[in-house]
């Protein structure tokens, strides 16, 4: 039950949820994963925090919004230590940049290139 990383705690049960939920799109069912992981979510865990908040902007985006998702992923971005800007975060990040249409995503995609 520890908030950690190592084993398969509840919590991060919903975070891998909220993130299949994202990826099909199915954002009301996504929506309540995030909430259900934060609920669960006792530490200040960065890693944890970044992740559902990118998967919440990339349900922004599914549900019709880019540039408010990519204002809220440029938020997650400038907020996370140096430390969290690789890996899985930025993967995440770099995709919901890629689902951006037009000019919508620049300001992320910059953020991203001066990491």
């Amino acid at each position: 039950m520890a908030d950690t990383w190592f084993g398969y705690p509840p919590q991060k049960h919903h975070v891998h949820l909220s993130q299949a939920f994202t990826l099909m799109e199915r954002t009301r069912e996504a929506y309540a994963e995030q909430e259900s992981a934060l609920a669960l979510t006792k530490a200040p865990s960065v890693m944890t925090r970044a992740l559902v908040a990118v998967d919440g902007a990339a349900c922004v985006r599914a549900d019709g919004d880019p540039a408010t998702a990519a204002g809220l992923a440029l938020d997650v971005w400038r907020q996370l230590p140096p430390a969290y800007r690789g890996g899985l975060v930025r993967s995440r990040v770099e995709s919901l940049c890629q689902s951006l249409p037009g000019r919508t995503g620049n300001t992320l995609r910059e953020a991203l290139a001066g990491c």
